[in-house]
C-alpha cells in the first residue's frame, strides 16, 4: 500500500515540477472575453482535487472490498504516467503561445505539429490522466469519482469555450483543423 501512496505523491509532484519548469514564462492571468470563467472553473475542480488527493489515504476505510487494488493501482500509475510525458511534450510543443487563460497572444500562431497533429488539447487530456493515475494509484474510488466527473464537467466546458475562441482568431484554419484532429484521443474524440 505504501508503494501505491509514493508513487501517487510523486505523479504530483511531477505535476507541479512540470508546471514550475514548463510554464515558466506563462503566468500571464489577464481574464479576457475569451475565458468565460473557464479558467476559474477548473482552477476551483483542481484545487478540491489537489485537497481530496492528499486525504484519500484517511479516507481508505471506504475502500470496497471487490475491486482489485493492486490492479487498479497499477493501472492508474501507468495513466498518470502517460499523462505526465503527454504534458511535456504538449507544453514544449506549445512554447511560447501557452497562456493560463484564454486570450490571443502578440504573434499568435495556431499550433498545429507533434502531438497537436492529432489531439487539439493535449494539456487537457493530461490533466485528466494524471488525477484519475493518481486517484486509482491511490486506491480509492471517492477521488476517482470526483475526478472523473468534475475533470469532465470542467474541461467539457474549457474546450468549448476555447475552440470558440480559436475559430474566433483563426477563422477558417482553425475550422479546418478541427476536422483533421481530435479534442482529446487520436482517431477518437
Amino acid at each position: 500500500m505504501l508503494f501505491f501512496y509514493i508513487a501517487a505523491y510523486l505523479m504530483l509532484l511531477g505535476f507541479f515540477l512540470i508546471e514550475g519548469f514548463l510554464r515558466r514564462g506563462s503566468k500571464d492571468r489577464r481574464k479576457t472575453k475569451f475565458d468565460r470563467g473557464s479558467t476559474a472553473f477548473i482552477s476551483a475542480i483542481m484545487g478540491v482535487s489537489f485537497i481530496l488527493l492528499f486525504v484519500t489515504p484517511l479516507l481508505n476505510y471506504f475502500d470496497a472490498e471487490n475491486i482489485p487494488w493492486p490492479l487498479v493501482g497499477g493501472i492508474g500509475i501507468c495513466l498518470g504516467t502517460v499523462g505526465l510525458v503527454i504534458r511535456c511534450v504538449a507544453f514544449s510543443t506549445l512554447g511560447r503561445f501557452f497562456t493560463r487563460t484564454l486570450q490571443e497572444t502578440e504573434h499568435h500562431a495556431l499550433v498545429t505539429n507533434g502531438i497537436y497533429r492529432y489531439i487539439r488539447h493535449p494539456g487537457y487530456l493530461s490533466d485528466i490522466l494524471i488525477f484519475l493515475g493518481v486517484g486509482m494509484t491511490l486506491r480509492n474510488w471517492i477521488p476517482v469519482a470526483f475526478v472523473a466527473v468534475t475533470f469532465a464537467a470542467g474541461y467539457a466546458y474549457r474546450i468549448k469555450t476555447e475552440e470558440k475562441m480559436l475559430v474566433e482568431v483563426f477563422g477558417e484554419a482553425y475550422v479546418s483543423y478541427q476536422k483533421r484532429s481530435k479534442r482529446l484521443l487520436p482517431f477518437l474524440f
